[in-house]
């Protein structure tokens, strides 16, 4: 029996030992052939506090979910207009467990940008979270939207349901988890990154970046790695505004019936502006 642990332990060793080597020489790379989706990596520069943020995605999606217009925008950001920053989670339907989870930033002209970090696809591949904790199989990078993108995308495109909570946190702190975004996306576009499930997914690299503004300010939680449980998380840790307990807060943060009810308005500011309005209104 002595004998047999032995050998298990030996075999664990060589398996960690040759996924740890195998991270240590593949090397992430822009140049592939990607989805169309993700062929852009978004470019980010700021002068005096004014950040341009190139190839931000502002496609038009039909009620099949095929992919109507493509367009590609470049875009003036000012973090000092920031009005109010946004916690979005998209849950998937297999295992609530699991989510996608993104920020939304909304400014004082109506305009709002989302962006999400997303394992960066090539033509044909198919997203593997199992695979993708112990391989390096994808890439990743910070994906800049307009929201009626990318709402647009999770209701059409993937049929998500979508949630989207306003941060409870002081605005001086969301406009520095802002400019901590742009930062990040340009140190991703500069220097390609490896996605891994556990440990560099969609939530835990928000998380990540806000620890470098502050450590500490996101708690080490199942939530990085079980992303479903992010809204829950952040609830609890008073990170979101309080609607009258968490059911009732994650009821009026639902907004996927209000996307398909509003997307007519082809204006990505206008369609913001009247999605908070419905929001409000219920």
């Amino acid at each position: 029996m002595k004998r047999f642990l032995m050998w298990v332990v030996g075999l664990f060793v060589v398996v960690a030992g040759g996924l740890w080597v195998n991270w240590q020489l593949a090397i992430p790379s822009h140049e592939r052939n990607w989805r169309a989706d993700h062929s852009r990596v978004p470019k980010v520069a700021e002068v005096d506090g004014l950040w341009t943020v190139e190839d931000v995605r502002n496609w038009d999606y039909a009620e099949d979910g095929t992919i109507a217009r493509e367009a590609w925008e470049t875009v003036q950001i000012v973090p000092a207009q920031l009005e109010q920053a946004y916690f979005i989670v998209e849950p998937f339907a297999s295992n609530a467990a699991i989510a996608h989870t993104m920020m939304s930033f909304r400014f004082e002209d109506g305009s709002a940008y989302v962006a999400s970090v997303e394992a960066r696809r090539e033509e044909g591949e198919v997203y593997n979270a199992p695979k993708a904790a112990v391989l390096p199989i994808f890439e990743y990078l910070f994906v800049w939207t307009t929201e009626r993108d990318m709402f647009g995308n999770s209701e059409f495109w993937a049929d998500d349901r979508l949630y989207m909570y306003p941060l409870a946190i002081p605005l001086e702190q969301q406009r520095a988890v802002l400019e901590a975004m742009l930062r990040e996306t340009a140190e991703v576009q500069a220097e390609p990154r490896w996605y891994n499930t556990l440990f560099s997914n969609c939530t835990n690299v928000l998380a990540r970046t806000v620890n470098r503004l502050s450590p500490g300010a996101v708690p080490m939680s199942k939530a990085w790695v079980l992303t479903g449980y992010a809204d829950d998380f952040l609830f609890e840790n008073g990170m979101i505004v309080d609607k009258g307990g968490f059911a009732a807060t994650q009821e009026k943060a639902f907004i996927s019936p209000l996307i398909r009810e509003l997307y007519e308005e082809q204006d990505p500011a206008a369609f913001s502006t009247a999605l908070r309005a419905a929001m409000d209104a219920r």
